[in-house]
């Protein structure tokens, strides 16, 4: 039994090497000098020797790619050249766990996992660049509900996290009563509570919202953004910024109409130029969102076609639904608290 045990488990192994499209093996960031190289298991460069040459492109969970020079040291495979940048963009610390899968063609898609809570970074699926100083998980942040993303054709991506506050709160916080320019407005929503629309989906899952997001990136460009569709861009406010670095960039300096348009329908939507550096979409762009059945979590592609070098600026609009189909919400009246009529929507 113990002859017959040894062949199966040898069989088993020929045909793993040999016949499986995808291999995998883990390694842990360890030692002073983990930033600079990563060994790849002997057993696994033993069977793939012939695959592995010269360099190879790790894919990390944003959908980018980045090369790595292989170097044989001592009879170790390294990722070497190139490898450091790969851990500075995706803020790798030491002991952290890596899983590399070989996808073909000199390729390996990796994952990502925190050494201590032993869960995936959840950063390494958002490799960008934002507004403010500091920075975390490779990228500058900003702590703010309403998600931007401007994707550029560099190695990492260009992010903004913005609103038309200059200071975040949670979705549905009122403003406080105490500034005076905005008491008619609060007074307002105090007589009258938005019930909101009820969405008819199906419930939005964490793999849901990844997958629209990483198909967007894919699709991306130099002169593109994304943004990621939030309750005051679909449900109500029906406004969005648009990331202050691409629109001081590519947007004239002052509002004007500008047109959005998804295959062959166009729509005409206001560029509100709100001061030297910030700028959003606001007249039309609910009609937009209605039309297009957009929801919460739905990710949005702009790419633009032509620019402020011209009257007639044109964005086509890329739609990756979280849920596919076309399902319409119903849009629910305000419930009146002191007893008046409804307002219309």
């Amino acid at each position: 039994m113990g002859d017959d045990g040894r062949a199966c488990r040898k069989w088993e192994e020929e045909i793993y090497w040999s016949h499986f499209q995808a291999a995998q093996f883990f390694q842990t960031l360890s030692g002073r000098n983990y930033r600079n190289q990563l060994a790849i298991p002997q057993k696994f460069a033993n069977n793939l020797k012939e695959k592995l040459v010269g360099a190879v492109s790790l894919k990390g969970p944003s959908g980018l790619e980045w090369k790595a020079g292989l170097t044989m040291i001592d009879d170790t495979l390294y990722l070497k050249e190139g490898w450091k940048k790969f851990v500075v963009d995706h803020s790798l610390k030491e002991n952290d766990v890596l899983i590399f899968k070989y996808v073909g063609a000199s390729r390996f898609d990796v994952l990502m996992f925190d050494y201590q809570s032993l869960c995936e970074k959840e950063s390494s699926y958002f490799i960008k660049r934002c507004e403010n100083g500091g920075t975390d998980g490779g990228c500058k942040r900003k702590d703010n509900p309403t998600e931007t993303i401007e994707v550029t054709n560099e190695a990492s991506h260009d992010v903004s996290e913005s609103t038309p506050s200059k200071r975040p709160r949670k979705h549905g916080a009122l403003p406080p009563r105490s500034r005076g320019r905005q008491r008619g407005t609060c007074s307002s929503i105090n007589r009258s509570v938005f019930s909101g629309p009820a969405s008819h989906r199906r419930q939005v899952t964490e793999e849901d919202k990844d997958e629209a997001l990483k198909m967007a990136c894919a699709s991306a460009s130099e002169n593109s953004f994304i943004v990621v569709m939030r309750p005051t861009h679909v449900y109500r406010g029906f406004y969005l910024q648009i990331p202050s670095e691409w629109a001081t960039k590519y947007m004239p300096n002052r509002s004007q109409d500008l047109t959005l348009q998804v295959k062959d329908k166009t729509w005409k939507v206001r560029f509100y130029k709100r001061d030297y550096r910030t700028g959003g979409l606001a007249g039309g762009w609910k009609r937009f969102v209605h039309e297009n059945f957009l929801e919460e979590f739905d990710v949005c592609l702009f790419n633009l076609v032509t620019g402020a070098a011209t009257d007639d600026i044109v964005m086509d609009v890329s739609i990756f639904k979280v849920v596919e189909g076309v399902i319409p919400v119903t849009r629910l009246p305000p419930i009146n608290l002191k007893g008046r009529k409804p307002m219309k929507i």
